[in-house]
């Protein structure tokens, strides 16, 4: 667990989240450059966006690695990239490597947590186990897991209606 923020597939070279999220989201639609950083400026409200010096080398780099291909040029020479199938088994394979990632935002939460205090870290610890458990269930326990979480919302919000109740 050296970096909080590569992945790694089966067999394979570690991959970035930046390289990761690029995958995943060829993987919905061919996309180019520029509409993959709107997207990631979307996601993260702003917050991250890789800067272009960033993003296109490493989209050369996957292209040259077979990962994504160019499907189209657009208008004004745009380059549109789509996922290969070596592409997209690479995505499949760091996909089922949940737990590891999951271990690594959780060691990641934890630290936030130190550094900024404890709040409400039980409840979010909490959301996250859930999250954990959910990923983990056969889907015949889907309908089941529902009805438990839906009682759980309701219980909740009946917690605040109780305290308007009281005032």
């Amino acid at each position: 667990m050296n970096d909080f923020w590569k992945f790694t597939p089966t067999c394979g070279k570690e991959r970035s989240l930046t390289t990761l999220f690029i995958l995943y989201s060829l993987h919905q639609e061919p996309k180019s450059g520029y509409d993959l950083l709107k997207e990631i400026a979307e996601k993260t409200e702003g917050k991250w966006v890789p800067s272009k010096g960033t993003l296109y080398p490493l989209l050369k780099d996957l292209e040259e690695e077979h990962l994504i291909r160019i499907v189209e040029t657009g208008k004004r020479s745009k380059n549109i990239f789509g996922l290969t199938p070596f592409g997209e088994k690479t995505l499949q394979q760091i996909r089922e490597h949940r737990k590891e990632s999951r271990e690594k935002m959780l060691v990641f939460k934890n630290l936030f947590i130190e550094i900024f205090g404890q709040d409400r870290s039980t409840l979010y610890r909490l959301l996250f186990e859930i999250r954990i458990v959910i990923d983990d269930l056969s889907p015949d326990n889907n309908d089941r897991a529902a009805r438990i979480l839906e009682k759980c919302i309701d219980d909740l919000r009946r917690i605040e209606s109780d305290v308007c109740d009281t005032r």
